[in-house]
């Protein structure tokens, strides 16, 4: 059985994570949202979730397909399905467990912020091997302001008070990008729209950070990745070499 990748906007893929968790074996459907795909009406052929960024806000109450995801996700939380929320699917999946998302007081939080593991995250097995003080690829302007009950923090910054999280053994959220490599960091700062705060000039600024941090990026991206798949992903492994992304 697959598991399931929800993409909410064109450019928001899964990167550098997707591509190792194939290469490890995992089975993946990828549901584009942004195209009208439509979420599967149960788990029943869902073996986890990875819930991806994207431009669209979780504040949104008339997005199309915002209840059928909380839904989902509260459900293969339920069943004690892996899950992974990045950026809107961390916010997402805060809301389907009961937490509450909210406009940043501040400005939005876009470049690369240093992300400082919490003594929990320091300790869990998906930061194994990363810096404690990090400085991860960032892009939005909402963020969870209360956790679900229950839930451990991992990591905050300077901007955003929650920026990784999880709540019982396998539902995380990120609420920074680690799927995204120096490549994928330059390629938005190519699309000046895509910057919430609307300013140009920071771009250039988020440009040549990710030229200095170029290789520092790409490593930690690629050790997140492999924790992920070795720690909420490892079952798939015995589908190695026989897997291929399906997208409809």
């Amino acid at each position: 059985m697959p598991t399931l990748i929800i993409q909410h906007s064109p450019r928001s893929t899964g990167g550098v994570l997707t591509n190792v968790l194939r290469d490890h074996g995992l089975r993946m459907k990828t549901i584009r949202l942004d195209n009208g795909d439509s979420l599967p009406p149960d788990l029943d052929d869902v073996d986890g979730i990875i819930s991806l960024g994207g431009s669209p806000s979780s504040t949104d109450e008339s997005l199309p397909w915002l209840s059928a995801e909380l839904a989902l996700l509260k459900s293969a939380h339920d069943r004690s399905l892996p899950i992974l929320g990045v950026c809107l699917g961390s916010q997402l999946l805060a809301k389907a467990l009961g937490g509450t998302v909210r406009r940043m007081e501040g400005p939005p939080s876009v470049g690369l912020p240093t992300i400082n593991l919490t003594p929990d995250g320091r300790e869990n097995p998906i930061f194994r091997g990363v810096p404690w003080y990090g400085q991860w690829p960032s892009w939005h302007e909402d963020e969870i302001c209360e956790l679900p009950d229950g839930s451990v923090l991992l990591a905050k910054s300077d901007a955003c008070g929650v920026e990784a999280w999880h709540n019982g053994v396998f539902s995380y959220g990120v609420q920074f990008h680690p799927e995204w490599n120096s490549e994928m960091l330059a390629e938005i700062c190519d699309d000046p729209s895509r910057l919430p705060s609307g300013n140009v000039s920071d771009i250039e600024a988020i440009r040549a950070a990710g030229i200095e941090h170029e290789e520092s990026i790409n490593r930690m991206a690629h050790r997140f990745a492999e924790n992920i798949a070795s720690h909420m992903f490892l079952s798939d492994r015995k589908n190695a070499g026989m897997t291929r992304d399906l997208i409809h």
